[in-house]
């Protein structure tokens, strides 16, 4: 048989490696002839601060653990077995001569996952062993996925971010093209346009295509939306005319809406920009929000 063609099982008995620890000699030799037969590398010991020790240097595959030895008892082995992560992983089944009830639930208490009672019957033994082999490895395994996926996901993330941050810098330097051409190309055409003979409705459109385009320009407005968050675009058309020394009558005439409405957003202008109850020029704040 190949190797790749290997059942489960026949894996694990080829590389497993088991821990008996059990302070009965009689105990020590059965389980390990047992575990020898089926192809199981085993180690011994005759105690649990002994067995402590080996395991933390070495740890094995699964450990057999016996409930009644003198100094430190199986109990103890297996909670300080699970408070080491060097250790807590490693599947631990319990083996005793008792079949209280009250033993097999501290068994399970302290992290054991299964139990075995003497004496032992080899074809139990080695079902045990191995069904909880088998469920070590696919957990490994799991969690090996789970690693991998994370690794993954992290590497999508950066890339990702890679990406957004090309997008950003090319939407940046569309932005800069926009407000290139808008300065050189239509900015001179309205200036001619002023010079012409407008009656004063064209000129008011076109003091309105002006601040507009003044707003999308300069870096004033940049600042605004930033400061200013919640103002409406009326606001905003507001804002940009007062700052450029509009009196209400020219920005009603402008924006072609009533003086009381320009009075209004003004206000709505000072209590969004916390100058309520300031005695604080509009316009010299604004001023001054653009310079800085």
């Amino acid at each position: 048989m190949q190797q790749g063609s290997w059942p489960m099982q026949d894996i694990l008995m080829n590389d497993a490696v088991i821990m008996i620890i059990d302070d009965s000699p009689a105990s020590l030799i059965l389980l390990t002839e047992i575990l020898l037969r089926q192809g199981f590398t085993v180690r011994e010991a005759l105690s649990g601060r002994v067995a402590l020790t080996g395991i933390r240097q070495q740890p094995p595959d699964l450990i057999l653990l016996d409930i009644r030895m003198p100094e430190m008892d199986g109990f103890e082995v297996c909670r300080q077995l699970k408070d080491d992560a060097v250790t807590s992983s490693i599947p631990v089944i319990f083996i005793s001569g008792l079949e209280q009830t009250e033993d097999k639930i501290q068994a399970f208490d302290v992290g054991g996952l299964d139990y075995i009672t003497k004496p032992f019957v080899a074809t139990e033994v080695i079902a045990r062993v191995q069904r909880h082999l088998e469920l070590s490895r696919m957990q490994q395994n799991l969690e090996s996925m789970v690693q991998d996926r994370t690794i993954k996901l992290e590497e999508a993330n950066t890339a990702l971010k890679v990406l957004l941050e090309h997008r950003r810098a090319g939407q940046e330097e569309f932005e800069r093209n926009v407000v290139g051409h808008i300065s050189t190309l239509i900015n001179p055409y309205l200036k001619r346009l002023q010079k012409t003979d407008l009656d004063s409705r064209q000129m008011a459109l076109l003091e309105v295509i002006g601040s507009n385009l003044k707003e999308i320009t300069a870096d004033f407005s940049v600042k605004f939306h930033s400061r200013a968050l919640g103002l409406t675009r009326r606001e905003l058309e507001v804002a940009a005319l007062i700052k450029t020394g509009n009196t209400n009558m020219e920005i009603a005439v402008i924006l072609d809406i009533s003086e009381n409405a320009v009075s209004f957003h003004r206000q709505n202008l000072r209590k969004k920009l916390g100058l309520i109850g300031q005695k604080v020029n509009l316009v010299s704040y604004l001023h001054e929000m653009a310079s800085a």
